[in-house]
């Protein structure tokens, strides 16, 4: 083989330079000892004729950047740029049709026409949230990888040092193709005015769709149910365990004094003998170990991986509910002194400006926290009972649902739920007495409703009512638990537990 000009670099042998390629090694870079010692008798390539061809390599994937990749990423841009136009035009032409059509209505229902506006500019936010994180995506994507790309292609292909288009020409090989980011599509709307009609006031405004789908009502689809059961020991609280492949939960009565963890087909796989009366149980997201509150020492316990029971803190006045956040934060309903937020040691928690983490509320029977939020639930029945509420003898009193931040700022209760019974989401108000609570993956809030008898699903930011997931043709609902994001276990007030399959 033809003798070459030396290239400076073998780091086995300083002062050697590279000389020829070995295709036996992969096409290692060897100089002329190398040859002599670990690449005997291999089989040797010319070292010109190979960086030729990495180099032809790095130019052709730079053309594929330049004449393909880039320009499609900038038409992206102002397609982006352009259905957010258009989105906007289409959303103020149906702000304006829904405006036309409430002007031939009465004033009752005046509120219909502000929801369905709002609706509108709510989803004209959402649109340009969209388009702003479209264009972030893809700029990020153009600045960052793109670009960068091809400056260090030109740079290894014009800096006429071996070692640098070696190296580009590797990562080209070893990268594979790249793919763009995926970019969220714009919310279309189209607006459908109705017939006007005396006899149909909540469809006289008319609907608006969202993606073709009207959003003021979605009727409950069937439950598939998983299974159910009763149990030979009555329970008031059911608190799934921390992962949806336990397919277990924990079970206790308020003011029992025993903790049970079943599986899905009620049969009892650990049972805690706790010595006290449990007022309430939660389960740690991160620990996956139970919790309890005891009215008698105003404490709150937690049970040890090996069982035993620890009694963390008391709290000032008498505990009815609890949940663990994320950070193993305890958030405690106390009867008529609010919720508080605790350390695990029994320190109250201050928020950014110095002031204690706490909520107005009466009697927080239920509380829950949402892992992806923050959030945190709780149902407060004014210490009213179902009957006398429903009776209206206490008028002064109001169930309700509360929904906090991580800091227990309210960002919204409910005292009623519009819209409930009426397919068009009409202005039906019905009473409303929460038992349990408790979030699902998006952080919204399903409630097991007295009143109705059924699982209720509120939106996690505004309060609104979405839709009923579950009626039941018996006793109604008592305590409800979401395992994983898709297994929803309810459990009723004769001791009947089913387990269905949530759909969103």
């Amino acid at each position: 083989m033809a003798a070459q000009t030396p290239v400076p670099g073998c780091t086995r042998h300083p002062g050697k330079g590279f000389v020829y390629v070995c295709k036996t090694c992969n096409n290692d870079l060897i100089c002329m000892d190398c040859v002599l010692d670990r690449h005997n008798k291999h089989e040797l390539g010319s070292l010109t004729e190979y960086v030729s061809k990495q180099t032809l390599l790095i130019q052709q994937y730079e053309e594929q950047l330049t004449q393909t990749d880039i320009p499609k990423l900038e038409r992206d841009l102002k397609e982006n740029e352009k259905k957010f136009k258009e989105n906007s035009k289409e959303i103020g032409e149906t702000i304006h049709h829904i405006k036309r059509q409430g002007e031939q209505m009465k004033k009752d229902i005046d509120k219909f026409t502000d929801r369905l506006v709002k609706l509108c500019t709510d989803l004209e936010k959402l649109n340009s949230d969209i388009k702003e994180n479209n264009k972030t995506v893809l700029t990020k994507y153009l600045r960052e990888k793109i670009r960068p790309q091809l400056d260090r292609c030109k740079g290894a292909r014009t800096s006429g040092t071996t070692d640098g288009v070696i190296a580009v020409a590797e990562e080209i090989r070893n990268r594979g193709p790249d793919t763009p980011p995926t970019i969220t599509a714009f919310k279309s709307v189209v607006f459908k005015p109705g017939i006007i009609s005396n006899a149909v006031l909540d469809r006289m405004l008319g609907t608006v769709l969202v993606d073709g789908e009207n959003q003021s009502f979605r009727p409950v689809p069937p439950c598939k149910i998983i299974s159910s059961f009763r149990t030979s020991f009555p329970y008031s609280h059911v608190r799934t365990c921390r992962t949806g492949d336990d397919r277990e939960a924990w079970l206790s009565y308020c003011n029992g004094e025993q903790i049970y963890r079943v599986d899905q087909q009620g049969n009892i796989k650990k049972k805690i003998e706790c010595q006290v009366e449990v007022r309430s149980i939660a389960v740690s997201p991160t620990t996956g170990r139970v919790w309890f509150c005891v009215r008698e020492d105003k404490s709150i316990r937690e049970i040890t991986s090996d069982g035993g029971i620890v009694i963390r803190f008391n709290v000032e006045s008498v505990p009815k509910s609890l949940c663990i956040t994320q950070e193993d934060m305890v958030v405690v309903g106390l009867v008529r002194n609010g919720i508080v937020l605790y350390t695990s040691d029994g320190r109250e928690v201050v928020d950014e400006e110095g002031r204690i983490c706490r909520q107005e509320a009466v009697y927080p029977y239920f509380m829950a926290y949402c892992t992806n939020t923050g959030d945190v639930a709780a149902s407060d029945n004014d210490g009213v009972s179902p009957d006398n509420y429903m009776a209206g003898k206490v008028p002064g009193k109001q169930p309700r649902l509360i929904v906090m931040d991580k800091h227990l700022n309210l960002k919204f209760q409910c005292r009623y739920i519009d819209g409930i019974g009426s397919q068009t989401g009409g202005s039906q108000q019905s009473k409303f007495y929460p038992r349990d609570v408790c979030f699902d993956r998006d952080g919204d809030v399903l409630v097991a409703d007295r009143v109705t008898r059924s699982v209720l699903l509120i939106d996690g930011n505004t309060g609104h009512y979405l839709r009923t997931v579950y009626i039941s043709d018996g006793e109604s609902p008592l305590s409800i638990s979401l395992q994983g994001d898709s297994m929803l276990w309810i459990s009723h007030f004769n001791s009947d537990m089913k387990v269905f399959k949530y759909l969103k």
